[in-house]
């Protein structure tokens, strides 16, 4: 079975999408209304009226020239999401707020499977929580959410100010500082020598960018390394997988595709249930689906 599109409704009372259009979003974070560029909204927006009220307005004039524009003066909100805390920043250069919000379907699988988990032994150790590898993991989101789910989680990302981000989020959700190991590297090297120690999760969770660079400048591209990294990951789950988690924001990418990648390299011990499809927003009012990202998942 195949799902082909996951939807965020608006029930997240700290987040809304208001409208799209002319390849740009209006949305809610907290108190605050923000214009951010966004490539797939092609059509024209349905409710201009709002577009005028926005606090903030990312403009974006070429690699030497996007700045963020005010209205007046605010401080940037902190989202709640359960017990977890997201902070948010407006930087200069990144229309990124810190929070992907089409991501919630994600957190609420994850923290459902999780709650699921029955300890067991594996090569003479208990397993007494699910151990949980997030790669590209950004400012912590999965991670957090898999932390209060009980799991003990790896946390990778290339980026130092998006690891020290996902911390101050740890601190400030009030997570105990064991609960998550923060690793800042390149993903597949790092997974690289996780094969090598012999390392196991239970669940592997990855959001891999289209383009990027690691903490030493290593060279990722999405069609030439992801098979490579998915081959290294397979060799990674436990004797008892409970699931992998896949998200690609490439355009040039299909979830068709992506379930073709985890079904293939993801099925050579356990046959998974693998499913795939969309994240979209919905908005609150009148107005267009956005779709945003796709995604695959492997559910043992």
């Amino acid at each position: 079975m195949l799902d082909t599109v996951r939807i965020l409704d608006a029930e997240w009372v700290d987040y809304e999408l208001l409208d799209s259009g002319e390849r740009q979003k209006l949305e809610r974070f907290g108190h605050c209304m923000v214009i951010r560029p966004e490539p797939k909204a092609w059509w024209s927006p349905l409710r201009p009226d709002l577009w005028d009220r926005a606090h903030a307005r990312f403009v974006d004039k070429g690699s030497n020239d996007s700045h963020w524009e005010f209205s007046g003066k605010f401080s940037p909100p902190v989202l709640e999401y359960g017990k977890i805390k997201f902070s948010t920043k407006f930087m200069d250069g990144s229309k990124h707020l810190g929070v992907f919000p089409e991501q919630k379907p994600h957190w609420e699988y994850i923290d459902e499977k999780l709650a699921g988990f029955v300890p067991y032994s594996e090569r003479g150790m208990e397993i007494n929580r699910p151990r949980v590898l997030n790669l590209f993991g950004y400012t912590g989101g999965a991670s957090l959410v898999a932390a209060e789910a009980g799991a003990f989680v790896t946390h990778v990302d290339a980026s130092k100010p998006s690891v020290d981000w996902a911390r101050k989020n740890q601190n400030i959700s009030g997570l105990p500082s064991d609960s998550i190991r923060w690793i800042l590297d390149d993903a597949l090297k790092f997974v690289r020598r996780e094969e090598r120690r012999g390392a196991r999760y239970e669940a592997i969770i990855l959001d891999p960018p289209a383009f990027g660079r690691g903490p030493r400048g290593e060279l990722w591209k999405l069609e030439k390394m992801l098979p490579e990294l998915l081959a290294s990951c397979s060799n990674l789950l436990s004797s008892k997988p409970m699931f992998v988690l896949m998200t690609l924001y490439s355009i040039e990418a299909s979830s068709l595709m992506a379930a073709n990648m985890i079904r293939q390299y993801f099925s050579r011990r356990i046959k998974p249930v693998v499913e795939c499809g969309e994240l979209v927003l919905k908005p609150s009012g009148n107005g267009l689906v956005l779709p945003l990202s796709i995604w695959a998942k492997a559910d043992f």
